[in-house]
């Protein structure tokens, strides 16, 4: 009974610190798309500089929303689900990241994009386990 407990408690802490990984490196994306002037972010991102405003945008929200989505459903417990919603939307971000670079021959970024993908899918492989 008590190894169940722990390997419960192991879970969630593990789903936790997951969720807060990948908010974090949402949050992050999401806030210098949106406040650093695009040509200082082209010189992290070249891509920005390529596209019009409104697509760097775009990516900006749609990581901002990843990020709550991933993180507050199951924090205040309202509709937890919603987090699952979440991160299935964020494999589809990463998933449409990976199209856009390998497009645009840009397989050197592709690692982040991947290392998110993964992190994404242990976590639901943690929650579908509950």
């Amino acid at each position: 009974m008590t190894t169940h407990k722990q390997n419960s408690r192991f879970k969630t802490l593990s789903a936790w610190v997951l969720q807060f990984l990948l908010a974090l490196c949402l949050t992050y994306g999401g806030i210098m798309k949106l406040i650093t002037p695009i040509d200082q972010l082209a010189l992290m991102w070249p891509w920005v500089a390529q596209v019009p405003n409104l697509v760097v945008w775009g990516t900006a929200l749609l990581d901002l929303l990843g990020a709550i989505g991933i993180i507050l459903p199951s924090l205040l417990n309202i509709k937890p689900y919603f987090s699952r919603w979440a991160a299935y939307g964020i494999l589809g971000l990463m998933l449409s990241a990976i199209v856009f670079h390998l497009v645009r021959g840009e397989t050197e970024v592709l690692g982040f994009n991947i290392f998110m993908i993964v992190l994404t899918l242990i976590l639901l492989r943690l929650w579908k386990a509950d």
